[in-house]
């Protein structure tokens, strides 16, 4: 069983998510643990795919979007402070876009192929997501913000960064593989996304901890 030196950082983000779960629990993000252990599965099995005798990891990534999506939206919800009105609105515009991703699995690029439609679409919304968040941290806290110390804006800055970078890297798999896109003779995507995706879990890990001295005020 292999594991990959980027996952470490996604493991150490579960467990420090469990650790301060009060904290997360104060701040309404409760549900990045059953996320993150979607994630750890899901890099576990996609990364050990051969030891299954598959020929390809695509299907668990697939499976990865529609398991993994409804938190992340969640999650944006909570993180969004929606009154009742836009929630009605969010919750509309979310369920429609996770019926075009079970559509896209189920019968347009299918279950073997890589669904590089559905994560184009997660990633925009997930994108405007985090940027209106971004936004309504500092037009809604009256007081002065110290960033630094704001789960909310590392979470959601580090969600604008994920998902830039892999809507332009992952979208274009196809493209990159046929034009044998590469860095230190390693195609695009393989070289870019392990080290972005530890900083993302360690920034992670940084925001829990912020949980928990909220948590505690």
């Amino acid at each position: 069983m292999h594991i990959a030196w980027y996952e470490y950082f996604q493991i150490i983000s579960l467990i420090v998510a469990i650790y301060f779960w009060k904290g997360l629990k104060a701040c309404s993000l409760l549900a990045f643990i059953p996320f993150l252990v979607i994630v750890n599965l899901t890099e576990l099995i996609g990364i050990n795919y051969r030891a299954f005798g598959w020929t390809s990891n695509y299907r668990v990534y697939n499976i990865y979007m529609l398991a993994s999506t409804p938190f992340l939206f969640y999650l944006a919800g909570k993180m969004l402070f929606l009154t009742k009105k836009e929630a009605i609105v969010y919750l509309i515009v979310c369920s429609l876009c996770m019926l075009l991703v079970i559509a896209n699995f189920a019968f347009v690029q299918g279950t073997t192929q890589f669904n590089s439609y559905s994560l184009e679409l997660i990633d925009i919304m997930l994108i405007v997501f985090s940027g209106l968040c971004l936004v309504r941290l500092t037009i809604f806290d009256q007081k002065e913000l110290n960033f630094m110390k704001e789960p909310y804006f590392w979470i959601n800055s580090l969600n604008l960064l994920f998902g830039l970078i892999t809507l332009v890297i992952l979208s274009l798999q196809s493209y990159i593989l046929v034009n044998q896109i590469k860095i230190a003779n390693k195609s695009l995507y393989v070289a870019i996304l392990p080290a972005v995706n530890a900083i993302v879990y360690a920034g992670y890990s940084y925001a829990f901890i912020l949980c928990r001295t909220k948590g505690t005020r």
